[in-house]
């Protein structure tokens, strides 16, 4: 007897999701922003090997796309800050899937642990 075996279709919209989230860098300016808004400096801060012109051009991506807005608030000194929009927003979960398949810390209804909290489990000794 032979198996038929169904073909394989390539979903247009896991393309597009992996073309974005793909590029170096991405994921971790996303994964940053879910945690708060930010300046570009303490974006760059948190990211030491990130050039600043790499950081310059995925956040113009992520602005482009709508998934980031930029805030200028007249200053003196002028400041900018960068902030998720809801649609950005909407990556919270998946990011936590991939945290919690990356083995990150997880409560007790097995939901990932802030990120302090994570930080602090990864520097606790082992009680082992």
């Amino acid at each position: 007897m032979t198996e038929t075996r169904l073909p394989l279709h390539s979903c247009s919209y896991t393309e597009d999701v992996f073309n974005l989230l793909g590029k170096r860098w991405t994921g971790p300016l996303i994964d940053l922003l879910l945690q708060r808004p930010a300046r570009f400096s303490e974006l760059h801060s948190a990211l030491p090997a990130l050039s600043k012109r790499v950081l310059s051009d995925r956040l113009s991506e992520l602005q482009e796309i709508g998934l980031v807005e930029r805030e200028v608030s007249p200053g003196p000194p002028v400041a900018v800050t960068y902030t998720l929009t809801e649609h950005g927003m909407g990556l919270g979960p998946a990011m936590d899937a991939l945290r919690i398949w990356a083995g990150a810390p997880v409560d007790d209804q097995g939901r990932p642990l802030p990120h302090a909290e994570s930080e602090e489990h990864k520097a606790a000794p082992s009680r082992a």
